[in-house]
């Protein structure tokens, strides 16, 4: 037979900074840039546009127009 070990029983509330515990202050963490500030095409604008045509138009070109209106521009 193996001995038993005891174990003090803790509630839980009490044990979530043994779990995880901030390395940095959330003090010192800084609010993330409004992503409105971002355009709304910027994916457009980074990436090379893929070679794929709707009906003749460049998949960029259609997707461009809606991208914008998602920024209100």
């Amino acid at each position: 037979m193996e001995p038993t070990i005891a174990i003090d029983d803790v509630p839980f509330d009490e044990r979530l900074n043994d779990f995880y515990s901030p390395s940095v202050s959330l003090n010192r963490l800084r609010p993330r840039p409004d992503a409105a500030a971002v355009p709304a095409d910027l994916l457009l604008r980074a990436l090379e546009p893929p070679p794929v045509k709707v009906r003749h138009i460049p998949l960029v070109d259609l997707l461009r127009k809606p991208y914008r209106e998602l920024s209100g521009d």
